[in-house]
């Protein structure tokens, strides 16, 4: 590898590829820069008080910076094709190698699914405007690097008037120690899609990192479903920003699941930017043994008579913990707004731990605003009925918890439902 260092023994950025658009390589660049230049974030700031991001720095610049995101050798006969209940099919390997099938109706109508290096290459003019715009290089320290390395990555481009019955599933894999996703959604006008983006799978190292941006782009009077699943091997640690752009009259509605994983931050939110945007966000955390979940918020009214929803519920058992904060922020012109935001922790021994802050930043006195949060154990009362109707304690405390998570599992995809409750269950008996 040809590695030049500068003066001050920090590594420079690589040469641009022969085949990379000069566009791109510039705002790579700009990332690398960004996140060399950027301190570590302050763990006085609230965002970062429960969970040390040192857990997110990498250990070999030297060789990352210098990995391009590898075209995908379509001959390959060991490739995964849709299941005849999706739309479209998205993974990567564990060399980076990424694909993207979409059934060949849609594509016909001018939707576009491929690896994101690819659609950069061949559909750049579109796809420019967008790309890093909602997540740049000025966002954080650890979003620098993702826009600087990412090394596998997808693409979604619906046209307008397109309705999507089945859904579209991305499966992300762990790819060696550092793996850098990407993801970039754009939503044509009076449209509708179902996005599954299913982190899942043990890396092959000891340890491993997951960096992973998404973008979505909803354009007017259109209805997206979001459903991101978290659910790594025991030896990852997870680092996920996702942000949308809700323009007039659409909807998006997402689900945050974490399972998963041994340290992870999730970092989600949405900008209400036309009159009528809705955005509805659900959320469920089942932790145990030491896990550490650290999931922040967001809800952006930039626009009048927007609506936003928020109600995440969370169970720890063992020695896990939990961190969550949420923030409502409501524009001063921003009048006639409706902003709910709802978390609930339910602590199953005294070893389990959650700390709750939601916030409210409201501009303009004339909308209607609130908020809840609540820590606690298993009611004792909901216990002793339950067994005094015959039930032992095991299968008592299981039947609160399925109740208590139920309403948020029947907003995800049945397959994605079933999957969840059975892995909550696995970890009530402790499997």
């Amino acid at each position: 590898m040809n590695i030049q260092v500068s003066e001050n023994n920090s590594i420079r950025f690589r040469k641009i590829d022969r085949k990379e658009p000069e566009w791109l390589y510039n705002l790579r660049r700009e990332g690398w820069k960004a996140y060399n230049d950027m301190p570590l974030p302050d763990k006085v700031v609230h965002l970062w008080r429960y969970t040390d991001p040192k857990n997110f720095l990498i250990s070999q610049p030297q060789e990352l910076v210098n990995i391009i995101p590898p075209h995908p050798d379509l001959s390959d006969n060991k490739i995964v094709h849709p299941k005849p209940d999706i739309s479209g099919y998205g993974y990567n390997r564990p060399d980076f190698m990424t694909f993207a099938f979409l059934d060949p109706e849609l594509s016909q109508q001018g939707v576009v699914f491929k690896d994101l290096y690819t659609a950069i290459r061949r559909n750049g003019s579109g796809i420019e405007k967008h790309f890093g715009s909602l997540i740049g290089e000025n966002f954080g320290k650890f979003e620098a690097m993702n826009l600087a390395l990412w090394n596998t990555g997808l693409y979604l481009y619906i046209p307008d008037n397109i309705v999507i019955k089945k859904p579209i599933r991305l499966q992300r894999h762990p790819a060696g120690p550092f793996t850098f996703h990407r993801f970039l959604a754009v939503i044509g006008k009076n449209s509708q899609v179902t996005i599954i983006d299913d982190y899942s799978g043990e890396c092959r190292k000891e340890e491993s990192l997951i960096n992973s941006m998404t973008e979505i782009f909803v354009d007017e009077s259109s209805v997206v479903n979001y459903a991101n699943l978290q659910r790594q091997g025991s030896n990852c640690r997870t680092y996920i920003t996702q942000r949308a752009r809700i323009q007039q009259n659409s909807q998006l509605h997402s689900i945050f699941a974490g399972l998963g994983g041994q340290i992870s931050k999730i970092n989600a939110g949405s900008i209400l930017d036309g009159r009528g945007a809705d955005s509805r966000m659900h959320g469920v955390v089942f932790g145990h043994e030491s896990q550490h979940f650290d999931y922040h918020t967001l809800h952006h009214h930039q626009a009048s008579e927007s609506y936003s929803n928020i109600d995440f519920k969370i169970v720890l058992k063992d020695e896990s913990n939990s961190a969550y904060t949420g923030l409502i922020k409501i524009n001063e012109d921003a009048i006639n707004c409706e902003a709910y935001q709802e978390n609930r922790n339910m602590l199953l021994n005294k070893g389990a731990k959650a700390e709750t802050i939601p916030e409210l930043e409201i501009l303009c006195d004339q909308v209607q605003c609130s908020h809840g949060a609540t820590v606690g154990p298993i009611d004792p009362e909901m216990l002793f009925y339950l067994q005094s109707r015959g039930l032992n304690r095991e299968d008592a405390v299981r039947t609160v918890v399925s109740g208590f998570v139920e309403p948020t599992l029947s907003r995800l995809p049945q397959d994605l439902s079933g999957l969840m409750k059975e892995m909550i269950l696995s970890k009530l008996q402790g499997e």
